[in-house]
């Protein structure tokens, strides 16, 4: 059984979970896990293993009601307790890794089908707000991406992939003659492939240059927001309509995109030899790339910040650090750090992103106190070392800090097949 389906059946399994505790009060739950984890602590090994494993068959709902680790926790405490947060935590990052469904059928207006969807997928759309016309559909539990290609193309609209806003795809009255969306792409889970431009280039001075470069467009469902993605050039079968296989020129290699902040899309350009003229097409193009998805958002919280030194907090797979707090000229410089038992990735090749995580200051009143600026300290591996400045005329006493992140990075595979893609 592949990764993807694991993935699937672990979602249905936690959603059947989730739904039974529905019939059990907060309260009850909160008693529940509260028992537990004091479980965790038990003499016999066999009640400190059925605390774990009953905690986590509470499924993802427990996540919240789950205590803070503190240097005052005890050791296999310490260690049950970051499986069960790391669980259910990898379970969230799955379950926002499945296609959303649309069922909508009848005739209706653009703005009345779109709003269906989004109401149904939590996938917001904009830009369709001063536009008339209606759109016939029939979906029955249909993926979000096949539903959006189909009223697209009966609105004439497409998307802009630029169109810079966050968590959004933003729509766009489509050129005249451009082909349908529901021809051209090809679904994979929370993604949507097309082949966008294949360019072919033949230098007469230096024939070992010749080639072609096919790009290939990758949009996702704009709730998922991946951190980025990563094709393995050797991951990629290309056959041309002759059954002639074309080797990927540095199969070795790899392509690396990040998503980039008001940007609903990505491309990768993957280099091709020049084939026959007696080729028409490319028959198949199959590969699988890995795209980076961030889990849920935890917040992390620090007092004392006068004094405390080198403070730890963990969830799942991630450690927060308040390093230290001290005044630099007008300003406080906080410095903090974040590791990731596993960054997959996410720090070395894409970690832009940890700059756009929320870090800010609460005064004593509980007002928020932005940031005025921040720098990298430190990039390593697994870890990333912050320093942030902020304004504070009164002084840093009864200050917390906040640092809100992903707890972890889920690695998914996305398989996928294009065909009959015509040669220039």
């Amino acid at each position: 059984m592949n990764k993807l389906m694991c993935s699937v059946c672990l979602v249905l399994q936690v959603t059947a979970q989730v739904t039974a505790s529905d019939n059990r009060s907060t309260a009850d739950i909160k008693d529940e896990v509260h028992r537990l984890v004091r479980q965790l602590d038990d003499n016999e090994r066999s009640q400190r293993e059925a605390a774990e494993k009953s905690l986590v068959e509470l499924g993802v709902e427990a996540l919240n009601l789950l205590p803070p680790i503190t240097p005052r926790t005890p050791a296999e405490v310490k260690e049950r307790l970051g499986r069960v947060r790391k669980t259910l935590e990898t379970t969230i990052a799955e379950s926002i890794a499945q296609p959303s469904l649309v069922t909508l059928a009848g005739e209706m207006s653009l703005t009345e089908a779109l709003q269906a969807m989004e109401q149904q997928t939590g996938n917001r759309v904009t830009g369709y707000e001063r536009r008339s016309g209606k759109v016939k559909v029939a979906f029955d539990k249909t993926p979000y991406w096949q539903a959006l290609d189909e009223v697209l193309d009966q609105a004439n609209l497409n998307i802009n992939e630029f169109g810079g806003e966050a968590s959004s795809l933003v729509l766009t009255a489509r050129p005249e003659g451009q082909a349908s969306r529901t021809e051209t792409g090809v679904y994979s889970g929370v993604f949507r492939l097309e082949a966008l431009r294949l360019e072919s280039r033949r230098d007469l001075r230096n024939p070992t240059v010749n080639g072609m470069r096919l790009s290939l467009g990758v949009t996702w469902e704009p709730r998922v927001a991946p951190i980025g993605l990563r094709q393995q050039l050797s991951e990629i079968t290309v056959v041309d309509d002759r059954g002639e296989a074309l080797s990927v020129a540095g199969n070795q290699g790899a392509l690396n995109a990040s998503a980039e902040l008001g940007m609903s899309a990505i491309e990768f350009g993957i280099p091709l030899p020049l084939v026959s003229r007696e080729a028409k097409r490319i028959a198949l193009l199959k590969g699988r790339f890995t795209a980076l998805i961030p889990g849920r958002v935890e917040s992390f919280e620090f007092a004392d910040l006068g004094t405390a030194r080198d403070v730890e907090q963990a969830r799942a797979g991630v450690v927060v650090t308040f390093e230290r707090l001290r005044q630099n000229v007008d300003l406080y410089e906080l410095r903090m750090a974040l590791r990731f038992d596993d960054a997959a990735n996410a720090l070395e090749s894409h970690r832009g992103w940890v700059y756009q995580n929320e870090a800010y200051l609460t005064d004593k009143d509980g007002k928020k106190l932005e940031n005025v600026g921040f720098q990298a300290t430190r990039q390593e591996t697994n870890e990333v070392g912050v320093a942030y400045l902020f304004d504070l005329p009164d002084g840093p006493e009864g200050c917390k800090f906040v640092y809100k992140t992903p707890a972890l990075v889920l690695q998914l595979p996305v398989e996928y097949e294009l065909k009959d893609i015509e040669l220039p």
